[in-house]
């Protein structure tokens, strides 16, 4: 019943959705290899759309120059979706509690989207209709990943939620900055204590040895500041983004933005030999792995051949023949992000991407070929008591996991389902490097350091 229901709701929302003209600002690759931000507007007519696309390019242009967005630009796509609306401008019912009514004229343009001043009894408040906005997006495109609406109104305004809304005021860069913050980050207001519960930066935590910023204290003016109007919770900046605009993202928010960047898109952007490759017997084999660079690059990359090492941060690389045993062979590729904006802790610590070649040698040459790809997140790294892998790679089966010592000696066997959070105890070995290196169906498939606390 659950997929019929979700069927259902698809046919209708693509049935009632109309189509718009999509315009590409930012393209850096295929929609399914990138984060695609969507900016849609709301309030201008069909006389107005060279106006929003001057207002979008100047919101998009703003974003991706601004840390961390400027950082893993590559990463991103940007549309301009043209929505069309019949009147022109967004609402305003003049409903506010937070100010004397009417600061602006009230106003009821038709809008599509619905976008409107005064949500919730706060006049800089802009929001709109989520239902409308998903009905859009599923219509012109389903493989977005972040959503803005910038309304037709050049009044200061905009909110988060779901998606972000805000209007075309001079400040509507830094407010989508800001407020991108909330939606795609989960990040919480520090300028005034909005009653949420924990966030990366909010916490109710004055510990310093517990605080989930700890990692962070005494860097960049990383504290544990007390919100005025609630002194129960804490904030780890005084000066941040999302305290006040036109500041750049402390470094525990931008850690948290970083870390949805890594959750949502791996670096690897293609690779060859593939599954469908055609393989020539008589010739060497030519491996390589097309990457999405963070600017200034910070991926590591190493290359095993029968789980020994063979080259490092190379995205190219050539297999002799005379390397190759008689029989099977594994090739692995491992890749993560060394970033210095993330210090993680007790959570997602290394989102380590792989990709595993199976290759078949005979007397007469390579045979078969068959390549993987996967994703992991191993943490805590640095461990003391246990450590988790976890697979957004759709296992359906479980994966053996060995832990080796620096001699090459099997320490730990243990089946694991990288779908739940089963733990590896480790609180009896002995504090050095381990390798751990995971196995499906004897094929390997993830190897990666661990250190032991």
């Amino acid at each position: 019943m659950k997929y019929i229901y979700l069927l259902c709701l698809l046919f209708y929302t693509i049935s009632f959705g109309q189509i718009f003209d999509l315009v590409p600002l930012v393209e850096s690759g295929a929609k399914d290899k990138r984060i695609n931000l969507v900016i849609l507007g709301d309030g201008y007519t069909a006389s107005e759309q060279s106006t929003f696309l001057t207002d979008a390019t100047f919101v998009s242009n703003y974003l991706m120059n601004k840390a961390p967005y400027s950082n893993y630009k590559n990463y991103f796509n940007v549309y301009a979706l043209k929505v069309i609306s019949q009147e022109s401008g967004v609402k305003h019912p003049g409903t506010a509690s937070d100010v004397s009514e009417p600061v602006i004229p009230v106003s009821n343009p038709n809008n599509y989207l619905n976008s409107s001043y005064d949500t919730s009894g706060t006049h800089r408040c802009i929001y709109g209709s989520v239902n409308k906005v998903t009905q859009t997006l599923a219509a012109n495109i389903p493989e977005f990943d972040i959503a803005l609406v910038l309304g037709n109104d050049t009044e200061y305004g905009g909110c988060g939620g779901t998606y972000a809304f805000l209007s075309r005021n001079d400040q509507a860069p830094d407010v989508a900055y800001h407020e991108l913050g909330h939606s795609f980050g989960k990040l919480a207001d520090e300028y005034w204590f909005s009653g949420s519960g924990e966030s990366p930066n909010k916490t109710k935590t004055s510990s310093t040895e517990t605080v989930r910023w700890k990692n962070w204290l005494n860097t960049g003016n990383i504290g544990i500041y007390q919100f005025t109007e609630n002194t129960a919770w804490y904030r780890p900046h005084q000066n941040c983004e999302m305290r006040y605009l036109n500041r750049q993202f402390c470094n525990v928010c931008r850690e948290a933005l970083v870390e949805k960047i890594h959750v949502t898109k791996n670096p690897i952007d293609s690779f060859t030999p593939s599954n469908s490759a055609a393989i020539n017997t008589n010739q060497n084999l030519d491996l390589k792995v097309n990457l999405i660079l963070p600017i200034p690059n910070t991926l590591k990359s190493e290359w095993k051949l029968n789980n020994t090492s063979i080259a490092t941060d190379v995205s190219e690389l050539t297999i002799q023949s005379s390397q190759l045993n008689t029989g099977s062979n594994t090739v692995l590729f491992n890749v993560y992000d060394n970033t210095a904006m993330v210090r993680t802790d007790n959570h997602s610590t290394i989102h380590l991407s792989t990709i595993s070649w199976t290759i078949n040698k005979t007397q007469l040459g390579i045979n078969d070929i068959r390549a993987k790809q996967f994703d992991f997140i191993l943490y805590p790294n640095p461990a003391e008591d246990f450590v988790i892998i976890e697979s957004k790679s759709g296992f359906t089966e479980k994966v053996e996991v060995r832990i080796i010592d620096n001699s090459g000696k099997l320490i730990k066997k243990q089946n694991i389902d990288l779908n739940k959070q089963e733990k590896i105890d480790i609180s009896k070995l002995i504090s050095q490097d381990y390798l751990i290196n995971a196995y499906q169906k004897g094929e390997l498939i993830l190897s990666k350091k661990m250190i032991k606390k």
